[in-house]
Parts: C-alpha cells; structure tokens; sequence
C-alpha cells in the first residue's frame, strides 16, 4: 500500500509519501531517504518519506524493477527498519 498523506498545518506544508511496504522501504532508505516510523491505532506501521523529485524516481525504479543497491546495504538498511519497528511495538521479539 502506498499512499499520500498530508502532514498537519504548519507554517509551509511538506508532501509526503507513506507506504507499509518494508521492502520498498528498505530500498529507499538503501538509496539515502530519510524515513520517519508512523505507528497507527491498529498496531502497522508506515514509514513515512519526504516527497522529491529522487523519490519518485526511486520509487518507480523498485517498482519496475529497474532499481539496484547492493544487497548488503539493502540488508543493512532492512534489518535497521525492523529493529525501529519492534522498539514502536514495544520491544524486540
């Protein structure tokens, strides 16, 4: 799933582009983006990227499959994501 989500007000909006997909953000964060952990009241999590022009072509990539990064800092960038999540949920399992 991947979709838009606005931010609150503030004093200058940023658009933002939220997924619950680990993989996609794995590749992402892999590729230099920054992502923030959104947990919802159902318990999922959302990773949550700042909306760029690199984004987008970084997303399209993952999913034509035209992306790469080396599987260590893909690994890396994974194992990274599940760490922060299991701390959100409350603890490694």
């Amino acid at each position: 799933m991947t979709t838009d989500v606005p931010r609150p007000s503030s004093q200058q909006s940023i658009p933002t582009f939220v997924t619950d997909h680990l993989a996609l953000a794995a590749y992402l964060v892999s590729r230099g983006h920054l992502v923030t952990l959104v947990p919802t009241g159902s318990g999922k999590i959302l990773f949550s990227f700042g909306q760029t022009d690199a984004l987008s072509t970084d997303a399209a990539a993952f999913s034509d499959g035209s992306g790469y990064v080396a599987p260590a800092t893909y690994d890396a960038a994974r194992i990274q994501l599940r760490r922060q999540m299991d701390a959100l949920k409350g603890g490694a399992k």
